[in-house]
């Protein structure tokens, strides 16, 4: 969402200002406050702050703007009905330079700031660009409305520093404005889980976890024209800034009264997760033909056994079914649980032991409230079968069975489900082999009640169940037709057999 610009390449000149490289002052407690004459500026401008290592600038898509810089660094700024509004102070390296090898230094900053305003979207934190490639990236400590993928795109990885978690996600911006003009560039974001108004951020940690989760590989991402594929690599540093963004016909204030940024700052702990073994759920290879459920995915790291999670902040979830290591969402519905809050490219492997080579019928439990889509599958990094599903508006209760085949082979081998569409819950993944019946009595347990047609096998109607939420549908079948056998049960257009037995 950002920004052509324009002059000024400012000199890294190491100036006192009274600040240690340290962090050991409190920028959440210590004073600053804005110190000398201030400089406003009131359109789209770049320039060096005078007597400091530092570089200002002001970037808007309409509306009415300002911005005022101190020789501190300090600053403030105001906006009105602005699309999209930048204000930003902090090392500046000249835009269509080679740019810096961030390894080379230890970028710091220490700051506090209030806000007033809206905006549809809008980040609070660092920010810059690179070259070779050209990204757009920001660590975002605020925020004027809580970021989600259709802004920032698909979680990658995470980062745990300076007192939280940051998810760290990438988005390609297509045919925007970028410092080479208009161009198509990869954006990088680390966002912290709890937004905050002051604090310490390791700059350098961020750019080392990015350097460590893109390597250059390729990948289909989100992206403001809808999306494709391009290379993940971060490059080389024109600017490090401190910066404020809002769009969206946003309106709003910020002050800045803390700030101290350097090139060589003192590292903070990176906390590494614990290492999980990786091993099956339950100690042991999930038997096919069966029934794989989807909470049941493999122990181990994310990353290892499963990645791509982007749960919501504020959704309600079985935090304890997986334990705190975990950062899937298990949910109650289906015939129990289900993985739910799904980002579109999330995936989860199961280890599974294929009995009998041959030919295999799939049945998957899905259920979307948020329209159609599809689940891929996997075996040893091998692509087996798409599952499409046709999905619902706003019903997340109503699970729908998907069907395929494949051929397997037999022995152990690790099974990887890929969720294509974000919101997609998963109850369960089955197989059966070909030419055998494959009956259930795990129909769909939905979190609130439900009516079923009956039929026999033969299409005839034999009236109607009420099954209560949470209730095994073929108890309640038992209880009502007194026989045993296979009956087909209807809701909807979804059609499926259940096995009785006394």
């Amino acid at each position: 969402m950002k920004k052509n610009l324009g002059f000024g390449m400012v000199a890294g000149i190491a100036l006192a200002f009274g600040l240690s490289n340290s962090f050991a002052a409190d920028a959440c407690t210590d004073a600053m406050g804005h110190s000398g004459n201030g400089t406003s500026v009131t359109k789209n401008q770049t320039g060096s702050i005078s007597d400091s290592p530092w570089g200002y600038e002001l970037w808007a898509d309409g509306g009415s703007n300002s911005m005022t810089y101190y020789p501190n660094g300090t600053f403030s700024a105001e906006w009105s009905n602005s699309n999209d509004f930048l204000a930003r102070v902090g090392y500046r390296y000249g835009d269509n330079g080679e740019g810096v090898d961030h390894k080379t230094k230890h970028y710091t900053v220490d700051y506090k700031y209030t806000k007033n305003g809206h905006g549809s979207y809008g980040y609070i934190g660092v920010y810059g660009w690179t070259v070779n490639p050209e990204v757009e990236y920001y660590i975002v400590d605020d925020w004027y409305s809580q970021p989600n993928e259709n802004y920032i795109g698909a979680k990658f990885g995470e980062i745990t520093v300076d007192g939280e978690t940051y998810t760290i996600h990438a988005f390609l911006r297509q045919q925007e404005p970028s410092k080479s003009g208009t161009s198509t560039f990869l954006q990088i974001f680390s966002v912290r889980k709890t937004p905050r108004q002051c604090g310490h951020i390791d700059i350098s940690a961020h750019f080392n976890k990015w350097d460590e989760l893109f390597t250059g590989q390729k990948a289909t991402l989100k992206g403001s024209k809808g999306g494709g594929s391009t290379t993940l690599k971060f490059g080389r540093v024109t600017e490090v800034m401190l910066m404020n963004e809002a769009g969206g016909n946003s309106s709003g204030t910020v002050d800045y009264t803390y700030f101290n940024m350097s090139d060589n700052g003192q590292g903070s702990v990176v906390q590494e997760p614990d290492p999980i073994t990786r091993a099956p759920f339950g100690g042991s290879a999930i038997a096919i033909p069966g029934t794989i459920e989807a909470e049941n995915f493999d122990n181990g790291n994310e990353g290892d056994s499963y990645g791509g999670t982007n749960t919501p902040a504020d959704a309600e979830y079985d935090a304890e079914y997986r334990g705190s290591d975990y950062s899937v969402a298990i949910v109650d519905g289906g015939t129990g649980k289900a993985v739910g809050y799904t980002a579109a490219g999330e995936w989860l492997e199961y280890t599974v032991n294929v009995a009998q080579a041959g030919e295999y019928n799939i049945q998957a439990s899905v259920s979307n409230g948020s329209g159609a889509g599809s689940i891929k599958l996997s075996i040893d990094g091998t692509e087996i079968g798409s599952l499409p599903f046709t999905g619902t508006s706003n019903d997340w209760n109503t699970y729908e069975t998907t069907t395929g085949s494949a051929t397997l082979q037999a022995g152990e081998h690790v099974l990887r489900i890929t969720i294509e569409d974000a919101n997609t819950n998963v109850d369960y993944v089955s197989f059966s082999s070909v030419g055998s019946t494959a009956l259930s009595d795990r129909i769909h347990l939905n979190v609130s009640s439900a009516n079923y047609a009956v039929f026999d096998l033969q299409g005839r109607s034999l009236g109607h169940v009420k099954v209560p939420a949470g209730a095994n549908i073929s108890e309640i079948l038992s209880a009502q037709f007194k026989n045993a056998g296979v009956y087909m049960v209807k809701q909807g257009s979804r059609l499926q057999k259940i096995r009785v037995s006394h």
